[in-house]
C-alpha cells in the first residue's frame, strides 16, 4: 500500500458515504414523497441523471431508511437486463432463496405476486439495459401489482414515456427527479470527503484536488482518480502527478465499467481505440467490426455474429464510452458513425482488456 493511503474503503466506488454532498434536495424530495416512516406512501419514480451524479447510491441509501414494514428489493438492469432474469433476483431477494431453473415467466410472476405481503419498493438501475430487450414486460408487470411501488433509474432518458407502451406507462406515471451535473464546489467537497477519510494526514495537495474536480465532476471518475494517483505516490499527491495519472485513471474507470460486462464488450472497446490509431474516426459499424474480426482470430477466439456486435455497441453508447450518429438511407438502410468519447480529447493507446 502507497505510504499516502490510510484505508482503501472510501477510494473504492462501491463505497457508501453516510452523507451525500450536493444530493441533499434530492433525499429531501424522495423521503417527502415517500413519508419513510410508519406512515410512509407508495408511488412510482423515475430518476434521471448523467453517469456519476450519484444516483446508484442515493437510491441505495433511501432504500435503507423504510421501516421494517416495508420489503426493498434492488435490481441492476445491467446484470438482470431480461425480464426472466430480473424477476428471478427479485425472487430471490423476496424469499432469501434461488428459483432454480425450467420455470415459466408467467410462473415465476405469480409466485412473486404471492410473497408481496408488505408494501415493496423495487428500484430497477440501469433500467435502459432492461428496455433494450422485454423491459417494457417486465414494467407494465410490476406497476399492475398491488402494494408496491417502482423506482425506474436511468443515466440515459430523462424520461420513459416515449420508451415503453402507452400500456405500460399508463399504469407507470412515474414522478420524476432529476440529478443535475454536480458543480465544481460540491465535485471538491466529495472528493476532500473521501481523502480525509482515506489518505494520511497532508498527503494531499490541495492543487491537485483542485485539478481534478475542476476537469471532471464525473464523480466515478474523480474518485477512479485519486485513488489511482495516491495509489502511485510516494507519499503526497501533487498536481504534477495528478497530471500524470489522468489518462491510466481514465482507463481504469473504464475498465471498471466494462468489467460487469462480456470479454468480447472489452474486446470490441479495443478495437475501437485500436482504429483511432492508426485511422480517423468515425467509423461504420461494418469497419469496427471487420477489426473485431480479425483480433478474435487473432487472439485465437471466435468472433460473434455482426448483429451481436451491433447490439454491444449499444451497449457502450449507454455506458457513454462511445458516441454514435446515425444516418438513415442507402443500400442498407440505417447507419451508424461510431468514435470514442475520448478522455478530454486526450487520445490514449492503454488497451481495457
Amino acid at each position: 500500500m502507497s505510504d499516502s493511503i490510510d484505508t482503501r474503503t472510501p477510494l473504492q466506488l462501491s463505497h457508501l458515504p453516510a452523507q451525500f454532498i450536493g444530493r441533499e434536495a434530492e433525499q429531501d424530495a424522495l423521503t417527502e414523497a415517500f413519508g419513510v416512516d410508519e406512515d410512509s406512501r407508495l408511488q412510482n419514480y423515475h430518476v434521471y441523471g448523467r453517469r456519476g451524479t450519484g444516483k446508484t447510491h442515493l437510491l441505495q441509501r433511501f432504500l435503507t431508511t423504510f421501516p421494517p414494514t416495508f420489503t426493498t428489493c434492488y435490481v441492476s438492469g445491467v446484470r438482470h437486463d431480461t425480464q426472466y432474469k430480473a424477476l428471478e433476483r427479485l425472487y430471490q431477494l423476496l424469499t432469501g432463496t434461488s428459483l432454480g431453473t425450467g420455470h415459466h415467466v408467467a410462473d415465476i410472476q405469480r409466485k412473486i405476486k404471492d410473497q408481496i405481503t408488505l408494501p415493496t419498493v423495487v428500484v430497477v438501475d440501469e433500467v435502459d439495459f432492461l428496455l433494450l430487450n422485454d423491459g417494457d414486460d417486465l414494467l407494465y408487470y410490476l406497476t399492475r401489482l398491488e402494494n408496491t411501488a417502482v423506482i425506474t433509474v436511468s443515466a440515459n432518458r430523462s424520461t420513459l414515456e416515449d420508451a415503453v407502451d402507452d400500456r405500460t406507462y399508463s399504469t407507470f406515471q412515474p414522478q420524476l427527479l432529476t440529478l443535475n451535473d454536480y458543480t465544481t464546489n460540491e465535485a471538491r467537497q466529495i472528493l476532500a470527503d473521501r481523502a480525509r477519510k482515506a489518505l494520511q494526514p497532508q498527503s494531499l495537495e490541495r492543487a491537485a484536488l483542485t485539478y481534478i474536480t475542476e476537469t471532471t465532476q464525473n464523480i466515478a471518475i474523480a474518485v477512479t482518480w485519486l485513488r489511482e494517483a495516491a495509489e502511485t505516490a510516494e507519499n503526497q499527491v501533487t498536481q504534477s502527478l495528478a497530471q500524470e495519472v489522468e489518462v491510466a485513471a481514465y482507463h481504469k474507470y473504464v475498465r471498471t465499467l466494462l468489467h460487469r460486462f462480456t470479454t468480447h464488450h472489452r474486446r470490441l472497446y479495443n478495437t475501437i481505440s485500436r482504429l483511432e490509431q492508426v485511422e480517423q474516426p468515425p467509423f461504420t459499424t461494418g469497419t469496427v467490426y471487420r477489426e473485431y474480426s480479425e483480433r478474435c482470430e487473432t487472439a485465437g477466439v471466435a468472433s460473434l455474429s455482426e448483429r451481436r456486435i451491433s447490439d454491444f455497441l449499444t451497449h457502450l453508447e449507454l455506458l457513454d464510452l462511445i458516441e454514435a450518429t446515425y444516418h438513415r438511407g442507402g443500400s442498407r438502410g440505417k447507419t451508424r458513425e461510431i468514435r470514442r468519447v475520448n478522455w478530454n480529447s486526450r487520445p490514449g493507446s492503454e488497451e481495457t482488456g
